[in-house]
């Protein structure tokens, strides 16, 4: 099972949001999402984001299911009226949505949609293509995860996007112990909310990702100033997992 190592590191809104425009940070890597009228956000548009990372030709064609049905399934989602309509809403989202994304002050991604703009709607139209720009920048490089945790996590945005990034972060720690500011951090998964708050809501969704995640058990600690992280064992154990945006990009 794989994730994008691009959104290891810069994650999707976690929830709705009138914005139209969207920044995150980390270290040397920056990202951008534009939206004409909804960004991506929550659950499910990683949910999607998740499935490509596993569903993708190396040309970039995405193998969908045939039916809704059978997508929704796919998706972990139910085939009740509701869940369609949030499917088609983040969908759409992700099909209008543009990224600008830098990587050591060089651009590498400028205004960029995810898929090819065949002017066609949901559902098959818009999952059929990568766009060239995302086929290379982003689903190029992988992050593999451990599917329980997957399954376990998906639920909670939050959760789900410490636990990439923590995945992530195991192959990429270079220091015997390495510290981390909440300022930094607040910038790279903060929402709405301010410096206290999110301090508090990070312990707890840390202490959920453990009980998925026991091997940062006593490595990843929440101090009064920083977050220190003590080496520890990867999820998954990486294959060639020479991931050319995320390595490269570590601060």
């Amino acid at each position: 099972m794989y994730y994008p190592s691009l959104f290891c590191q810069l994650s999707l809104p976690m929830a709705s949001t009138e914005q139209k425009l969207f920044f995150r940070e980390s270290g040397k890597v920056a990202m951008q999402l534009s939206a004409t009228s909804q960004l991506p956000y929550g659950s499910i548009a990683r949910r999607v984001l998740f499935y490509i990372a596993n569903h993708i030709s190396r040309s970039g064609i995405i193998n969908i299911p045939k039916s809704q049905a059978s997508l929704l399934k796919a998706l972990g989602l139910g085939t009740s009226g509701a869940d369609v309509k949030r499917l088609k809403v983040q969908l759409q989202a992700l099909f209008d949505m543009t990224l600008t994304v830098s990587r050591d002050q060089q651009t590498v991604l400028s205004a960029d949609p995810l898929f090819e703009q065949s002017g066609m709607r949901y559902p098959n139209a818009i999952l059929s293509q990568l766009s060239q720009p995302a086929k290379q920048q982003i689903f190029h490089s992988l992050t593999p995860l451990n599917k329980s945790a997957v399954d376990a996590l998906l639920q909670t945005p939050f959760a789900f996007d410490l636990y990439t990034w923590l995945v992530w972060r195991a192959v990429s720690l270079k220091k015997p112990v390495t510290r981390i500011s909440w300022l930094q951090l607040h910038r790279q998964f903060a929402s709405n909310q301010n410096l206290a708050a999110f301090k508090q809501h990070f312990k707890r969704q840390l202490a959920l990702v453990a009980l998925a995640y026991p091997a940062i058990t006593d490595k990843v600690m929440c101090e009064q100033d920083v977050l220190i992280m003590k080496r520890y064992q990867p999820h998954v154990m990486p294959h060639n997992t020479a991931t050319k945006l995320s390595t490269a990009s570590v601060g």
